[in-house]
């Protein structure tokens, strides 16, 4: 979990209502009275809460203030119509472009990891006015993971590989700031890792991984980003020939 620090949010960062307007919305346009990121933006904080499933995140909503409910429409630009039902929350959650999700959410993610960083070097005073990029966040760890419960249509366990972003000094405020499927055999992370580095600015910023991922064409990606790994070398790899 994030540290909480004393500069608001909407302050130094991107505003995640704000962020979740930009994910499509896969619900027909018909009789459609809930934005897409109010929808989203009170399942996170269900989730966030601990709810799990959506009759729990129903349940929990049910219980979301009216004042906050109708602030929560009029910052997304409509007017308030009470709380969404348990189907609504279900197809806007179902029906909305996941990969756009991951995306928006690790950016969020980023940002108030950064803004903490920032405080932190200021000495708690604040993040040094609006720019999220004033301070740098130092490492990046990649981790892939099988997820239990999870298939595809074809039965196939569901297997992703996140970044986790933190300062090199203090890796338990890591946040997950980009994740990916990877398709087919996990000897695909490689490719996977790259796709997910290339969305990340990795100027100064150190990355390290397991050794499936010491591979010439990620470490020259991450030199020609600006960025320095770590990466474990097995003693079955092959010397590099010296001439």
């Amino acid at each position: 979990m994030v540290p909480v620090v004393d500069v608001p949010v909407a302050d130094v960062c991107r505003d995640l209502l704000e962020l979740l307007a930009g994910v499509s919305d896969g619900r027909s346009s018909q009789g459609r009275d809930h934005p897409v990121a109010v929808v989203l933006a009170l399942a996170a904080a269900a989730t966030v809460a601990g709810m799990k499933g959506y009759t729990a995140i129903d349940g929990w909503v049910a219980d979301v203030p009216t004042a906050v409910l109708a602030d929560l429409h009029l910052r997304a630009g409509a007017l308030p119509v009470g709380r969404p039902s348990r189907s609504t929350i279900w197809r806007a959650c179902t029906d909305a472009d996941a990969e756009a999700l991951d995306t928006v959410i690790g950016m969020w993610l980023a940002n108030n990891l950064t803004a903490y960083i920032a405080a932190e070097q200021a000495g708690g005073e604040g993040a040094g006015g609006p720019d999220c990029t004033a301070s740098r966040l130092l490492q990046v760890r990649l981790d892939g993971k099988t997820v239990r419960g999870a298939k595809d249509a074809d039965g196939d366990q569901l297997h992703l590989l996140a970044a986790l972003a933190s300062p090199a000094d203090d890796p338990a405020a890591a946040v997950v700031v980009a994740q990916a499927e990877v398709t087919g055999a996990k000897t695909n992370e490689p490719e996977a890792a790259r796709n997910l580095l290339q969305q990340i600015d990795l100027n100064d910023m150190t990355v390290t991984a397991a050794a499936l991922h010491t591979v010439k064409a990620t470490a020259e990606l991450i030199h020609q980003r600006a960025g320095h790994f770590v990466l474990p070398v097995k003693e079955n790899r092959r010397a590099p020939a010296v001439a």
